[in-house]
């Protein structure tokens, strides 16, 4: 592999979650306004990605129909990502004790030379990438 092409996919990765991270933060307001326990994470997955695949079966099970071909873009339950969080990214950034209400929305990029996570605070928006 190019070494440029992985550090293309850095940056594509980067972009993603700057351009989408305000739908994002604004689906999981309107998720946790309704349902306050609830849970939630954004997910960004290129259609290259070496999970795409699963990732897409995934959500057409989910949501009960086809999903259609391209950048999946969209908020999952947060326990269908967790392990991959606590695996790559530890659990100081996103987990809150039980009784709190969800404050950090985290957000995984899956490209297809790997992972990028980012952070974004439901309050404010604030980024930590």
């Amino acid at each position: 592999m190019d070494p440029l092409d992985s550090f293309y996919q850095a940056l594509d990765s980067e972009r993603l979650l700057k351009d989408h991270a305000p739908s994002l933060i604004a689906d999981a307001r309107e998720v946790l306004t309704k349902n306050p326990g609830a849970k939630v994470a954004g997910m960004i997955t290129m259609p290259d990605a070496p999970d795409a695949a699963a990732i897409r079966a995934f959500l057409g099970k989910v949501a009960g129909r086809e999903v259609p071909p391209g950048l999946l873009v969209g908020i999952v339950p947060r326990q269908a990502i967790e392990p991959t969080l606590r695996a790559r990214a530890g659990t100081d950034h996103w987990q809150e004790q039980g009784w709190h209400r969800q404050s950090i929305l985290p957000v995984i990029v899956t490209t297809r030379n790997g992972m990028r996570f980012g952070f974004f605070s439901l309050a404010t928006g604030r980024t930590e990438m």
